[in-house]
């Protein structure tokens, strides 16, 4: 006898307990994530009694009802016996009745020296629910380990043909830098939108702000940076291609239909 429901409090230990025995470091992500932004939206399965698998997911402000599965695993013992694929669709349904009109996962392509590659059955099972690969990042989490970016739809459009996509040409200025969380030595810059346009100087940042970032990045010992923008700002891609970011791809629809998630990376060794 199994059940679906909403993920407790009371069901941290265990859930935690779940994902380390996948990884450790996922699992100390996955608790500070859930102390910090709560357990809406967050589920797991139970198969007699006993909590075997977690999953969930997040919505992303400023858009039109697209979200971010969240931790999605099952314990170690259950795995290959449809749990996973059994979660996933019950999952969805819960998707479509919070009108979400587009989900998407990211995944490591982690090789463990001694289990191999780990996340490969994830990728199989989000493939099989219609899972389509969007986006691969080089080299993300590390060198050789990349991140793939699968997306699904939801809820299907009219004729894309239809769309008239508006271009912006908002004041963007960077705000800051971190390092991406669980990736060693990657790193993107934060950015806001000002309210109020300049009536002097430059109307958007510059090929020499993306080069002051880079230099402080590669002073703090990062080895790559990512950005991504929407899809509809013309003013950001010559100052980009001048200091030598690459297009990756994109996020189709991740804002809006029509209005896609674009990815940028740069190598600080050159390469």
């Amino acid at each position: 006898m199994s059940e679906f429901r909403p993920m407790y409090m009371s069901d941290l230990p265990r859930v935690v307990k779940i994902i380390d025995g996948h990884d450790d470091d996922d699992a100390e992500a996955a608790e500070e994530d859930y102390q910090k932004n709560g357990l809406d939206d967050q589920f797991v399965l139970e198969v007699e009694g006993k909590v075997v698998g977690v999953t969930g997911f997040r919505k992303v402000p400023a858009t039109d009802n697209t979200a971010w599965l969240s931790w999605t695993y099952v314990d170690r013992a259950k795995c290959g016996q449809g749990y996973g694929k059994s979660m996933m669709n019950q999952l969805l349904s819960k998707l479509r009745e919070a009108d979400i009109r587009k989900i998407f996962v990211k995944v490591s392509t982690y090789e463990d020296p001694e289990d191999g590659k780990i996340y490969a059955r994830a990728q199989k099972m989000y493939e099989s629910v219609g899972f389509e690969l969007e986006v691969t990042n080089k080299d993300f989490y590390d060198e050789a380990e990349d991140q793939l970016i699968y997306g699904l739809q939801l809820r299907q459009g009219g004729d894309a043909g239809e769309l008239e996509i508006i271009e912006e040409k908002p004041v963007i200025r960077f705000d800051g830098m971190f390092e991406i969380v669980e990736s060693d030595g990657a790193y993107t810059f934060s950015w806001i939108v000002q309210e109020k346009k300049p009536l002097f100087g430059k109307r958007s940042f510059s090929d020499e702000d993306l080069l002051i970032g880079l230099h402080a990045v590669k002073n703090d010992g990062g080895r790559k940076v990512f950005l991504t923008f929407p899809s509809n700002l013309p003013l950001i891609h010559k100052p980009l291609q001048a200091v030598g970011f690459k297009y990756v791809g994109d996020l189709k629809d991740y804002y809006e239909r029509g209005v896609h998630e674009m990815h940028f990376s740069h190598n600080l060794d050159g390469n």
